[in-house]
Formats: C-alpha cells, structure tokens, sequence
C-alpha cells in the first residue's frame, strides 16, 4: 500500500520567495500566518505548527519589520478578550503565496510526475 499526501491539493512544490535586505517568505511563515488567521492567536498557532512561542513572534516580527508594515494585529487579553489577526497586508501575502505555489505547481506538473515516477520505480 503507497503512502497518501496528507491533503489531497497539498502542493509539491513550495516556494522561498527572496525580497531583498534579508527578508524572505517561504513555507513556515506562510503556515504560521494561516494558522494564525485560523486560530486567531499566535500562541494557539505556535502550538499548532509544534514551533515554540518565541519563535513564532520572531518570525511574525521578521515579517512585520521586512514588509515595513504589520502583517498580523494584536490585542491584550483582558476583559474583551485579546488575540491576533492578519492585516489586510498579512490576508494579501498569504493570497499572494497561495496563488504563486498553484501557478510553479500547475507549469510544473509534467516535470512533478517525471519525479513522482521516478520515485515509484
């Protein structure tokens, strides 16, 4: 029995996109946006990609610092409750890698299927 992609769409190919001064986007800090959006709480979200806190918020602070602008929002707990979101900025980079990653994947596809046959020989 050949093991099974955890998720039916999950791209083959996952892109680390370069944008000058340091900064990069690439597969984990894309993930931890997600599941920030998902969660609405970046610890909530550390916890779900088995990554420490700490290194959650370096990432998120990568991000913010990089791209000039907050990608993610917070507010203190407290009577209204706290937790995190995604900026308008956060919501675009991740549509944005989303969108790149179905584009490498779908012109690579005859390429991906060469290597997955290979794999399988």
């Amino acid at each position: 029995m050949s093991a099974t992609p955890k998720k039916q769409n999950a791209s083959l190919i996952r892109p680390r996109v370069y944008l000058g001064d340091g900064v990069s986007i690439g597969p984990g800090k894309i993930e931890l946006l997600r599941a920030i959006a998902e969660t609405h709480s970046i610890t909530a979200a550390a916890k779900a990609l088995h990554i420490p806190y700490k290194r959650a918020w370096i990432l998120i602070d990568s991000l913010n610092q990089g791209f000039g602008h907050p990608v993610v929002e917070t507010a203190a707990g407290g009577k209204g409750g706290g937790g995190s979101r995604l900026t308008t900025l956060g919501e675009q980079l991740v549509a944005c890698y989303r969108a790149l990653e179905e584009r490498i994947n779908s012109a690579a596809a005859e390429e991906l299927a060469a290597i997955q046959a290979l794999a399988s020989a």
